[in-house]
């Protein structure tokens, strides 16, 4: 959900879902989803410039680094 937010240009779709699965990876310590949604940081776009998903962009990272 979080990507076809990303797709719609809507922040507020990518955070909402993009927390919850920040969330799940970190709980689940699934390297599958941490996968997917540093995928997700390359649909960002001009979403980048938004603080909030600029935020999800630096908890994602940082789920590659643990």
């Amino acid at each position: 959900m979080a990507a076809i937010g990303a797709k719609r240009r809507d922040p507020e779709q990518v955070v909402a879902y993009g927390k919850e699965a920040v969330a799940l990876a970190r709980a689940s310590g699934s390297g599958y989803v941490a996968r997917r949604l540093q995928g997700l940081c390359d649909e960002f776009g001009p979403l980048s410039g938004d603080h909030r998903v600029g935020e999800l962009g630096a908890e994602i990272a940082m789920l590659g680094t643990q």
